[in-house]
């Protein structure tokens, strides 16, 4: 595995602002040929850096929804229902379980009266409480920057600067720090699959 570079920085930054981008417009953005763009494109992808390319929808346009972001706070019995229901709601973008088993759920509701979309699929008696904030406007950042970016080994979480590895298992990339962490998961692994067959 090789080490992620600032040209491989600016491929993921291009590729966030508009997924959609030509390789051949990004190879002249970096200074690569189009099958050069394409090579680190794919080995991003083989290293579970790029997940999948996407659409950012802007429910609000669609369907005059009204944006929100609601925070539920779950019964701690009733954490995992919760987070299920909530992304069963329509109009949800994202949703998050914070450490304190609260569920925050960015979403555009149908209609002002966010209590009868919740009532929809979450089951208030699990709920002690929610509060639901009508947003004004809401904007996504993106950007990157080789600062806040770095792989980790998945045995030891040890930051991998260079000469890291990676291993195909059970059709999933996983990156580790050297080969002796990639031995020990592979084994690891291996005897759990063993124990269960």
């Amino acid at each position: 595995m090789r080490d992620l570079d600032d040209t491989d920085l600016e491929i993921l930054e291009l590729l966030t602002e508009n997924a959609r981008r030509s390789y051949t417009e990004i190879a002249d953005r970096v200074d690569l040929t189009p099958p050069a763009v394409s090579d680190r494109i794919a080995r991003l992808e083989e290293q579970g850096i790029i997940q999948g390319f996407t659409i950012d929808v802007d429910r609000e346009k669609l369907r005059g929804d009204v944006p929100v972001l609601v925070e539920l706070e779950a019964r701690p019995e009733a954490v995992d229902e919760v987070y299920a229901s909530a992304a069963d709601l329509s109009g949800v973008d994202a949703i998050y379980e914070g450490m304190d088993g609260r569920v925050l759920v960015y979403a555009t509701a149908p209609d002002a009266n966010a209590r009868s979309w919740l009532e929809s699929e979450v089951e208030f008696a699990h709920l002690a409480g929610y509060d639901v904030t009508l947003l004004a406007r809401s904007d996504r950042v993106v950007g990157l920057s080789a600062a806040g970016f770095s792989l980790e080994c998945v045995v030891c979480d040890k930051q991998i600067d260079d000469g890291g590895v990676t291993a195909t298992i059970e059709g999933e990339v996983k990156t580790f720090c050297c080969p002796s962490c990639k031995a020990r998961y592979v084994d690891e692994y291996e005897s759990h699959r063993d124990a269960l067959e």
